[in-house]
């Protein structure tokens, strides 16, 4: 018996050390443990890795960091592990390794060999700059070509790697979509008599200008000037004897083709010489002076890929807001090292209250950014796990560039990626994306979509789909359901009136679908028409509806979450595409009537979806894209209620079993009597409670279990207290005298504020 006890003792001095510290690791455990995560779809990537290449551009020219990189390397870095989790590429794991040039041409092509040097390389991602491009293409041109390793670059000028068959660019052509889409549009706006206005000695200038004069022919393009730079700058007597040029032949529209720092330049002298034809711009409006561009009367035109005017991009928006943990802000960093620091020129940028936005337009770019350099290691990897041949690296990489050439053709197939929708042409292996056509129209002060759109069609042409000014104000989100996923609205849509703008053009895609008819739960009440005679927004369509719609809670931090409540629409039919242009979120009606909830805040988002088809006779492949948008309202669930119904009953049941030890051990029956019955009252208490229906363990399943582990440990001691085999050791019984005093209230008190953060959100 001697040696049975000794075996079971702990070491003198000791006892109370290692009591404390497996009951707060317990504790802490139950307390703040994450919800239990999904099975793994495949067993995680084991084995020796395939090596996938980046190559980013770090710089150290400019006063603040843009936050290229540091998305990059963060977005690249969790679809390795997100890769690797579900089995790599044949059960082996993907590494991503980075390669920074500094925007350096030197360090480009050192950097090219790097990469092709490894033995493990599977794809190489990255490369920008036409510059260094070239001098990497000119080095190791035939030693990427022999590898046949995928060479996916984010180039605009294709020309540079049209000998290199497996290098591609996640860029569109200039010729296959900017010159098109903008000749279309051009076509489709009614201007007949253009001038351009570009740069002498500028590939993408020369290229732009040679295409609207072959486009538009000699008569429609009535005045085409090359100008030269000096120092970076259009000279002062070239500019004006442009302007005086065109002034003479008065064309209705001018192209600028001078890149987006100097539009600003050439749109105040042609205001200032009384010459205001309308403008399409290569490069972005709001670069421009804001007094220079609100101020111009006629509308400017230009082509957009992301960051649309007042549209969030659906998919990127959702990813941020499923992991608020993560920061996601890049942009903004002072770089020491940048000369303007030196001379004067960097300025500090005012102090702001509260955190960063994640959702500004300059941290946004490095999103979106970092977003396709993970959307292509994704697209690599999936290409990778349909060959055959995985263990033969050369085959292997032969096989994923010609899935990147044919697989994924346009309007054959698309990859799904966390950003956007990729495909690329089989001739340039460029990237199609059709870009948007942006509008500021004279006097607004804000872009917007332009009133129609052009979109790609399987054959290669363009297609023109409307743009339908809409808004949808919500009145009332109540009646929300947890377990059937659902919640009804009331809201009233308005659009402005069009030829072919009615509600009956518009699928609400997350309307309930009542299992008795089939049908969707919808009410709509036509408020007014276009024809009114009341006077009040007289071009503008206005519809009650009433219904019941989905949504996909997140009850992890239940009964603490914020929910996304939405109303998802896209076209009903295919041969009436169109995409939507909300109202500025400003001037949006942020006033929403809900039982037990919040507003937090509200926005539109887009995506470009596609539906796969496959031919069932001929086996061929297809896809059909289409827009859809979702106005969206975050709201945090209201928790006055469960804090009275629950919070303040567990505490109260966790105090009486924490004063029952201050009872006399001698009324032992009584102290465990007390304590049994508090765990039982914590057990019907959550059975009285309304059952989730969740995968997960919500924050209130894992304060109850917390509280059973407390109640639990206080009879566990409360029993080695008076057992006669701990008393036999005098410190072992004062360890757990000093559990049931001071840790058991210490703990409680750590999990109260962690629960009290989760209420305020932190």
């Amino acid at each position: 018996m001697g040696g049975s006890c000794g075996a079971l003792a702990w070491p003198a001095g000791h006892g109370w050390r290692a009591a404390a510290a497996v009951a707060a690791l317990l504790a802490l455990a139950v307390a703040v443990a994450p919800p239990a995560l999904a099975v793994e779809e495949a067993e995680a990537a084991k084995g020796p890795p395939l090596d996938i290449a980046v190559l980013v551009s770090s710089r150290k020219d400019v006063c603040f960091d843009p936050g290229d990189v540091a998305a990059i390397k963060t977005m690249a870095t969790a679809e390795q592990d997100r890769i690797n989790l579900r089995g790599g590429i044949g059960g082996r794991p993907v590494a991503v390794k980075f390669l920074d040039d500094q925007r350096d041409a030197s360090r480009s092509v050192a950097n090219v060999a790097t990469a092709l040097d490894n033995p493990q390389l599977l794809a190489v991602v990255g490369l920008s700059g036409s510059d260094r491009a070239k001098a990497a293409f000119e080095a190791h041109g035939k030693r990427i070509v022999d590898s046949g390793a995928p060479f996916i670059t984010d180039l605009s000028v294709t020309g540079l790697f049209k000998d290199l068959p497996n290098v591609f660019t996640t860029r569109s052509s200039q010729d296959q979509e900017r010159i098109p889409v903008m000749v279309e549009a051009i076509r489709q706006l009614g201007y007949t008599r253009l001038a351009y206005i570009g740069l002498d000695g500028f590939t993408y200038s020369s290229t732009l200008g040679d295409a609207l004069k072959r486009e538009i022919g000699a008569d429609g393009l009535v005045a085409d000037h090359r100008l030269k730079l000096e120092k970076d700058e259009i000279p002062y007597d070239a500019l004006s004897a442009a302007v005086a040029d065109l002034k003479a032949k008065e064309p209705d529209m001018v192209v600028l083709g001078i890149g987006s720092s100097r539009n600003g330049a050439v749109v105040s002298a042609l205001a200032s010489a009384g010459e205001k034809p309308a403008l399409f711009v290569v490069g972005n409006i709001a670069t421009m002076p804001e007094e220079i561009r609100n101020a111009y009367p006629q509308p400017i035109y230009q082509l957009a890929w992301d960051r649309l005017p007042e549209l969030y991009n659906d998919r990127m928006r959702r990813r941020i807001e499923s992991a608020p943990d993560v920061n996601w802000v890049f942009e903004g960093a002072k770089i020491a090292e940048a000369p303007g620091w030196k001379n004067g020129s960097c300025k500090e940028r005012p102090q702001t209250n509260g955190a960063p936005d994640p959702f500004e337009s300059a941290n946004l770019r490095a999103l979106a950014l970092g977003a396709q350099f993970a959307d292509m290691i994704g697209l690599v990897t999936e290409a990778a796990n349909s060959s055959a041949q995985k263990r033969d690296l050369k085959r292997l990489r032969a096989h994923v560039a010609e899935r990147l050439t044919r697989g994924y053709a346009p309007g054959r197939a698309a990859y799904k990626g966390s950003f956007e929708n990729w495909s690329f042409d089989p001739g340039s292996r460029a990237a199609v994306r059709t870009p948007f056509l942006v509008i500021l129209p004279g006097g607004l002060g804000r872009t917007q979509l332009a009133p129609f759109q052009l979109m790609r069609t399987k054959g290669g042409g363009l297609r023109r789909i409307d743009t339908l000014y809409l808004d949808i104000d919500l009145i009332k989100a109540h009646r929300v359901d947890d377990n059937e996923k659902s919640f009804s609205a009331e809201f009233y849509l308005s659009m402005r009136d069009a030829p072919n703008a009615t509600i009956d053009r518009i699928e609400f895609t997350n309307a309930f679908i009542d299992p008795r008819t089939n049908g969707r739960q919808l009410t709509i009440e036509l408020v007014r028409d276009s024809n009114s005679s009341d006077g009040y927004a007289s071009a503008m369509k206005v519809y009650k509806v009433t219904g019941r719609f989905l949504f996909r809670p997140d009850l992890a931090l239940y009964p603490f979450d914020r929910q996304r409540f939405s109303i998802d629409i896209q076209p009903k039919r295919g041969a009436t595409p169109f995409i939507i242009q909300p109202p500025p979120a400003e001037l949006r009606d942020q006033v929403v009537e809900s039982d037990d909830w919040q507003l937090s805040s509200a926005y539109v988002g887009y995506e470009e979806d596609f539906v796969p088809l496959v031919d069932a006779y001929t086996h061929e492949p297809s896809i059909v894209p289409f827009y859809k948008a979702s106005f969206s309202w975050l709201m945090a669930r209201e928790t006055t209620d469960y804090f009275l119904r629950v919070v303040v009953p567990l505490g109260f049941i966790l105090i009486v079993a924490y004063l029952s030890i201050f009872i006399p051990q001698t009324n032992f029956e009584a102290i465990v009597t007390i304590q049994v019955t508090a765990l039982l009252s914590a057990v019907a208490l959550y059975l009285s409670l309304p059952q989730l229906d969740s995968d997960t363990a919500t924050l209130s399943d894992r304060l109850f279990v917390f509280n059973y582990f407390m109640v639990s440990l206080m009879i566990a001691i409360s029993i080695a207290r008076v057992n006669p085999l701990v008393a036999r050791w005098p410190r072992i019984g004062a360890a757990l005298r000093l559990a049931h005093i001071a840790l058991v209230p210490l703990l409680v008190a750590f999990v109260a504020v962690y629960v009290y953060g989760a209420s305020l959100g932190v």
